[in-house]
């Protein structure tokens, strides 16, 4: 049984707010000290750039959120087991006919 939609929502919500804070870090840094960040001929389009990764990561957290309120909500089908637990269910049978040894 695969996971569902709300396990992968948290990942990629975990990891839109961690891609989220890096490309508001980088893109406040390239407005207010560009010359920290070499190799960056335009930082004016650079922090355009990473503005727009930011707004990118927010919509990707709201989708996400969006995935694990859905799978929240919705019901899951309940496996019906018998006996005490699923284990009972996998166990061999003790009365086994011993063919041949006779």
């Amino acid at each position: 049984m695969g996971s569902k939609m709300g396990d992968r929502g948290r990942c990629c919500a975990a990891y839109s707010v961690v891609g989220a804070m890096f490309t508001l870090w980088v893109a406040i840094m390239l407005h207010v000290q560009p010359f920290f960040i070499l190799g960056i001929d335009d930082s004016a389009k650079a922090r355009d750039n990473a503005f727009g990764a930011f707004v990118t990561f927010l919509a990707t957290f709201v989708a996400s959120s969006v995935g694990v309120w859905y799978d929240s909500n919705i019901e899951h089908d309940e496996i019906e087991t018998a006996g005490a637990g699923a284990e009972t269910e996998y166990q061999l049978a003790q009365d086994v006919p011993s063919y041949g040894t006779n």
